[in-house]
């Protein structure tokens, strides 16, 4: 008898146990129908803010502060550049509306500020894809105006240097510094390792020759950070078009390169960097005084690419 009894418990729990999965089969059944028939909508515009990317410009070029602080350079400048690229690269306004000013604009963000495709895109209220077609586009005519504006002096001794007593005579066979600089980049992870610099970043290490009156002229791009500088320096020779001095010309170069003729580095061993010198210790010997001038040379370079 107890165990005729133990059965039909049994039995009375399979059946209320099958049950209830039935009903929880039924639920989800009834859940996945209401999802489906549910009205999925396309896609939603996102970009719907009122102030459009060409008011905004309009306010920025209305204050020279604002303008200087966006777009690194003075409304009359922007206004040039914008004014240069349409007469000589044939950039034109967009049959949707965007101008030029709007394009150079988002361009100077991008390399001015290292702002992301997607703070541009919502800034200017377009797509990513028309932000990263737009940048490509003024790229190509930035570089198409390099051979006009980027070029060698043809003067025996810069004006910079005659003007200044304490570079000339020293210094005035010199018509250049050259240093490198490193600029982050984004690179595919298959080739992070050669892009990485020795801080453990991930960049591409520029090489820039620079006049002393604030001019470039020569610039090598797309060496990866973990190339040294001489490396980058050994390749531009190598170029026709690299300024590359004669005569009694020289570079004056950082010690990081070689004492070589045409590029004059600093004394080794020697205090050399401008930190090291002050009112309590200035130079004692004729090499300590050379670094000292030397280093104020380079610094020009340092200055303007941030180094």
């Amino acid at each position: 008898m107890p165990r005729n009894r133990n059965s039909r418990q049994n039995d009375n729990q399979a059946t209320y146990e099958e049950d209830y999965d039935t009903e929880l089969m039924w639920i989800y059944l009834a859940l996945e129908n209401a999802v489906a028939e549910q009205h999925v909508p396309g896609n939603i515009p996102c970009r719907t803010s009122s102030l459009q990317g060409r008011h905004y410009i309009e306010e920025v070029l209305a204050n020279d502060t604002r303008c200087y602080e966006n777009f690194r350079m003075n409304p009359h400048v922007f206004h040039n550049l914008c004014d240069t690229l349409r007469a000589n690269y044939g950039i034109k306004n967009s049959r949707k509306g965007m101008t030029v000013e709007e394009m150079v604009s988002m361009f100077l963000l991008v390399v001015g500020h290292s702002t992301r495709f997607a703070v541009v895109a919502e800034r200017f209220q377009h797509s990513k894809e028309t932000v990263s077609r737009v940048i490509k586009l003024i790229v190509r005519g930035i570089h198409s105006l390099s051979p006009t504006y980027i070029r060698r002096m043809n003067v025996d001794v810069q004006p910079e240097i005659q003007r200044c007593r304490k570079w000339y005579p020293f210094f005035k066979n010199c018509f250049g510094a050259i240093d490198g600089t490193h600029v982050a980049a984004c690179v595919p992870s298959s080739v992070r390792g050669t892009y990485r610099n020795r801080n453990n970043e991930i960049t591409q290490n520029v090489l820039v020759a620079y006049s002393h009156d604030m001019m470039f002229t020569h610039v090598v791009t797309g060496w990866e950070g973990s190339a040294h500088d001489l490396r980058l320096l050994s390749d531009a020779a190598t170029l026709q078009s690299f300024p590359a001095p004669y005569g009694e010309q020289y570079y004056v170069v950082d010690a990081g390169f070689p004492n070589i003729p045409g590029y004059m580095a600093p004394y080794k061993g020697q205090m050399y960097h401008r930190c090291d010198f002050n009112d309590d210790t200035p130079p004692t010997m004729e090499k300590e005084l050379f670094n000292q001038r030397h280093a104020s040379f380079v610094i020009l370079l340092s200055s303007v690419l941030g180094c």
